[in-house]
C-alpha cells in the first residue's frame, strides 16, 4: 500500500517530493494542478473586479475633470465679469433707480458717475442714459461670451445690431463718456470676430444646411446685406476655400471638388424658400422682443429694456429678400458653377504640375471621379458632362505627361554606358568568370541557394559587374513600365456603372462607361505605347553614337560589353511594347560582332596546313605527313583532320570561351565563320600554291638530271637508276600525301563551317589530290563522318 501522500505546501524543493514512490509523487501532481487551477481562477476573479474598480474609477476622474473644467470656467468668465466695487456700486445704483433718489446714485454709480452727471438736467434722462449704458455693456459682455462658448451665431448677430442700435443712440447726446468709446471699439472688434466665425463656418466641409442657413441669416444681420449678398459671399468663401486647398496640394483635389459639390447642393437649399423663411421669421417681430434675447442669462432686458429708447425697443430688421424665379435662381447657380469650375480646373492644372508618380495620380483620378458621379444626378451644374470630359482632359494629360517623362528616363540607360565606354581605360574591370571554378563550389547554399543561383546566371549570361550596373538601371525602368501599363489595364476593369446605383441620370443616352472603360484606357495605352517605342529609339542612337566614340585600346572588351547589354536588353523587351519586327540596335551589332571575330581569330592564330620549308632542311627531302601511317582503305585515304586543322579549332573554342560562352549566339558564330572562311580560303590557296611549286621544281630537276647525263656517266650510274626512281617515286607519294590531306582538311573544315559558308578552294585542292571519282567520294564521306564524331568538342562552332 502507497504510503499517505505529503501536503504540497511542506514540500521545500522538488526535490523532496520524489523520495516518495511513483503513485504518492502522481497524487502530489494533482494536488498541486488543482491547487494552481483553484489559485487561476481567484486570480482572475480578483483581477476582473479590480479592474471593473479601475475603470470605475477611470471614469469617474474623467467626470471630475470636466466638472473641474466647467468650474473653472465659470469661475474665469465670473472673475473677468465681476469686479467687486463696480457690483457693489451697479447694485446700489439699481436700488438708487428704484428709490428715485437721483443724488445718491449720481455720487454712488461709479463707471457710470460722468455720465450721469453729464447728461442733462432731468433726473429721467439721466437714469435712461445710464441705464442704456449699462444695457450695452451688458451686451459686449455677452456677445464675447457667446463667441466663446460657440453658440449660435445668429443669436450673436442680433446682439450685435441691439448694440450698434444703442450705441447710435447713446452718442446722440451732448456730452460723451469714455467709456463710450471703449464700447464701440470693442463691438468693432466683436463684428470682425462674428464675422470670422461667419466664414470659418461657411467654409467648413463639414457644415450642415441648417448651419449654413443660420451663419447667412447672421450675415444678413451682421452687415445689412440682402439675401442674393448672402448667397454671393457664400459662393466667394467657399470659392476662396477651394483655390487654397488646390494650392496647398494635389491630394486636396477630391476635397475641393467634394466642397465645390457641397456648394452646389447647398445653394440649391438656399435658392428655395427654407432660407427665405428663416429671414422672414428675423422680420416679423423686434429683435428685442425675440425670446432668445428674452430669457439671456446676465442681459436683464426685463430690468434695463424700459429705460430703451423706443427706436431701438422697437427695431424690427429689414432684409431684402431674393427677386429671383425658381428658374433664375437655377441659372444663377449654373453660371457660379461654371465660373468656380474653370477655377478649380485652373487650380488642378497648377497643382498636378509636380505630380511625378503615375500610380498616385490614377488613384487620385479615380477617386475625384468617382465623387462626381456620384453626385451627378443631384446637383445643379452649368454640364455634367461638360464636368467629366473636362476631369478627364485634367488628369488624362498629366498622365500622359507623367509616361513621357518615365519613359524618357530609359536615356539615363544610354548616359551611363556613354559614360563608362568613355572611362573604359581609367576603370578596372572584373572578369564573370567561369562556371567550372572552384569558387562556385564553396557558394553558400542557405535561402533556397538564391546566392549560389544567382551567381551561376550570372555567369551564364555574361552579366560582370558592368553589365550589372546597367542592368539594374533597365530593369527597374522596365519594371515602373509594366506597373504602369497594369495600372492602365485595370481601368478597363473597373465598374464605374455601380457608382449610378440609387442615383438620377438626367440623360439616359449618356453611357459613360466606353469613355472610362474603352476611351481613356486605349489613349494611355498608345501613348505609353508610343513613349516606349521612342525611348527605345533614343537608346538605340545613343548606343550608336557610343559605337563610334570606340577608341583603338580595348575595343574587342568594349564590343563585349555592348553585344552583352544589347543581348539581354533584347531578352528584356516585351512585345507588349514594340512590334514584332524591332530588333534593337540592329544596325551596330554586326559591327560589333566582326570586332569579337576579329579578336577571337587574332588569339587562335594563323592556321598553317602545310610546313614552311616543306623539304627536310638536311636531306633535301619532302617532309613526312604527320598521322600518315593511320590512313585507312585500298588505295590509303585519311579518316580524319591534320593536327594542324585539330589545333586550330582547338584554339578557336578556347579563344571564344576565353571570351565569354554567353557571347556566341548562331548570329555572332555566323560572323565568325564568315571571317574564318575568308582567311582559310586564302591560306589554303597559299598552301596548295606552295604543293603546286613543289611538284614543278621535282619534276624540272629530273629532266634536268636526265639531260645532262652522258653515255660514260650513264654506264656509271645505270647502277643507281632504280635507286633514283624509288626516291623520286617516294617523294612523289610524300607530296601526294600533302595534297590528299589537304584536300581532306578542306572537306572537314568545310562541314565545321556549314553551307552557307562553303570554302572555294575544294575543288582544286580535289584536282590537285589527283584521286579518282571513287575515292574523292569516299573521302567526302570520311571528312563528313569525322565532323559528325567531333563536333561536339567544339561546341561553340557546333550546329550554328
Amino acid at each position: 500500500m502507497a504510503p499517505e501522500a505529503p501536503d504540497p505546501q511542506s514540500l521545500k524543493s522538488w526535490h523532496d517530493a520524489f523520495q516518495y514512490p511513483i503513485p504518492t509523487v502522481r497524487r502530489v501532481e494533482q494536488e498541486l494542478r488543482r491547487d494552481i487551477a483553484s489559485n487561476k481562477e481567484k486570480l482572475r476573479a480578483l483581477v476582473g473586479t479590480r479592474y471593473r474598480e479601475l475603470v470605475g474609477t477611470a471614469e469617474t476622474i474623467v467626470a471630475m475633470n470636466r466638472d473641474i473644467q466647467d468650474v473653472e470656467s465659470l469661475l474665469a468668465d465670473v472673475g473677468r465679469r465681476c469686479n467687486p466695487r463696480l457690483v457693489e456700486r451697479k447694485h446700489v445704483h439699481v436700488r438708487q433707480i428704484k428709490t428715485g433718489d437721483a443724488e445718491k446714485g449720481k455720487k454712488l454709480f461709479g463707471g457710470y458717475e460722468e455720465a450721469v452727471a453729464d447728461i442733462g438736467p432731468t433726473d429721467a434722462e439721466k437714469h435712461a442714459f445710464g441705464a442704456q449704458l449699462s444695457f450695452l455693456h451688458r451686451c459686449t459682455t455677452s456677445i464675447s461670451r457667446l463667441l466663446r462658448r460657440r453658440t449660435s451665431l445668429l443669436l450673436v448677430a442680433k446682439i450685435l445690431v441691439v448694440s450698434r442700435l444703442l450705441h447710435k443712440t447713446l452718442s446722440q447726446h451732448e456730452s460723451l463718456p469714455p467709456f463710450l468709446d471703449d464700447l464701440r471699439n470693442q463691438l468693432a472688434s466683436l463684428r470682425r470676430t462674428l464675422l470670422k466665425r461667419i466664414d470659418k463656418r461657411l467654409a467648413s466641409a463639414n457644415a450642415t444646411e441648417d448651419v449654413i442657413i443660420e451663419s447667412l441669416a447672421a450675415y444678413c444681420l451682421a452687415t445689412s446685406s440682402s439675401s442674393d449678398d448672402a448667397i454671393h459671399h457664400f459662393h466667394q468663401v467657399r470659392l476662396d476655400v477651394i483655390t487654397s486647398q488646390l494650392d496647398s496640394s494635389r491630394e486636396n483635389i477630391p476635397r475641393a471638388l467634394k466642397l465645390f459639390v457641397q456648394t452646389l447642393q447647398v445653394s440649391k437649399v438656399l435658392r428655395s424658400r427654407q432660407f427665405a423663411d428663416v429671414l422672414s421669421k428675423l422680420k416679423a417681430r423686434p429683435l428685442l422682443a425675440d425670446p432668445e434675447i428674452q430669457t439671456l442669462d446676465g442681459l436683464e432686458v426685463e430690468v434695463l429694456g424700459r429705460w430703451v429708447a423706443p427706436d431701438v425697443t422697437n427695431f424690427t430688421p429689414w432684409i431684402k429678400l431674393s427677386e429671383l424665379s425658381r428658374s433664375q435662381g437655377i441659372e444663377s447657380i449654373k453660371e457660379w458653377s461654371l465660373h468656380a469650375f474653370e477655377k478649380f480646373a485652373e487650380g488642378c492644372q497648377k497643382t498636378l504640375v509636380h505630380s511625378t508618380e503615375f500610380s498616385e495620380l490614377l488613384s487620385l483620378r479615380t477617386e475625384t471621379v468617382e465623387l462626381w458621379l456620384s453626385s451627378w444626378g443631384s446637383t445643379i451644374i452649368h454640364g455634367s458632362v461638360d464636368v467629366l470630359d473636362r476631369l478627364r482632359n485634367i488628369f488624362n494629360d498629366h498622365l500622359r505627361r507623367i509616361l513621357n517623362v518615365q519613359a524618357q528616363s530609359l536615356d539615363d540607360v544610354g548616359t551611363q554606358v556613354s559614360t563608362l565606354i568613355s572611362k573604359w581605360e581609367e576603370v578596372d574591370h572584373t572578369s564573370v568568370g567561369s562556371l567550372w571554378d572552384s569558387d562556385l563550389t564553396t557558394a553558400e547554399y542557405m535561402n533556397g541557394a538564391q546566392t549560389f543561383k544567382r551567381t551561376v546566371a550570372d555567369r551564364l549570361l555574361g552579366r560582370d559587374e558592368d553589365v550589372s550596373t546597367v542592368l539594374v538601371k533597365y530593369e527597374a525602368w522596365l519594371s515602373s513600365i509594366e506597373e504602369v501599363n497594369e495600372s492602365i489595364d485595370s481601368l478597363r476593369r473597373m465598374r464605374w456603372t455601380d457608382i449610378f446605383i440609387g442615383t438620377e441620370i438626367d440623360d439616359d443616352d449618356i453611357d459613360i462607361t466606353p469613355l472610362l472603360n474603352e476611351d481613356d484606357p486605349k489613349h494611355l495605352s498608345d501613348s505609353l505605347h508610343s513613349a516606349v517605342r521612342e525611348a527605345f529609339s533614343a537608346l538605340q542612337t545613343s548606343f550608336s553614337d557610343t559605337f563610334k566614340s570606340f577608341g583603338p585600346s580595348h575595343s574587342s572588351q568594349k564590343a563585349t560589353f555592348l553585344l552583352r547589354l544589347i543581348r539581354l536588353i533584347r531578352r528584356n523587351i516585351s512585345a507588349t511594347f514594340v512590334s514584332s519586327d524591332f530588333i534593337f540596335s540592329s544596325d551596330i551589332v554586326p559591327e560589333l560582332q566582326k570586332i569579337l571575330a576579329t579578336e577571337v581569330m587574332s588569339k587562335a592564330g594563323p592556321p598553317s596546313f602545310v610546313p614552311s620549308p616543306l623539304n627536310h632542311p638536311q636531306t633535301g627531302k619532302i617532309k613526312v605527313l604527320p598521322g600518315r601511317s593511320l590512313w585507312e582503305g585500298e588505295p590509303a585515304i585519311p579518316v580524319q583532320p591534320s593536327v594542324s586543322s585539330f589545333k586550330l579549332l582547338r584554339r578557336l573554342t578556347f579563344a571564344m570561351n576565353t571570351c565569354g560562352l554567353d557571347l556566341w549566339d548562331p548570329s555572332t558564330v555566323q560572323v565568325l565563320k564568315q571571317d574564318l572562311k575568308m582567311q582559310l580560303g586564302s591560306v589554303f590557296s597559299s598552301s596548295l600554291d606552295v604543293l603546286d611549286s613543289a611538284d614543278t621544281s621535282g619534276t624540272e630537276s629530273k629532266k634536268e638530271h636526265d639531260q645532262h647525263t652522258s653515255g660514260d656517266e650513264e654506264e656509271q650510274q645505270g647502277s643507281k637508276k632504280t635507286t633514283s626512281e624509288s626516291t623520286d617515286s617516294d617523294q612523289s607519294e610524300r607530296l601526294n600525301d600533302w595534297k590528299v590531306q589537304l584536300f581532306f582538311d578542306s572537306l572537314y573544315l568545310s562541314e565545321m563551317l556549314g553551307k552557307k559558308n562553303q570554302l572555294a578552294n575544294i575543288e582544286r585542292a580535289q584536282k590537285s589530290a589527283g584521286c579518282n571519282a571513287e575515292t574523292v567520294e569516299m573521302i567526302k564521306k570520311l571528312a563528313n563522318e569525322s565532323w559528325s564524331r567531333t563536333e561536339m568538342l567544339f561546341g561553340l562552332l557546333a550546329g550554328r
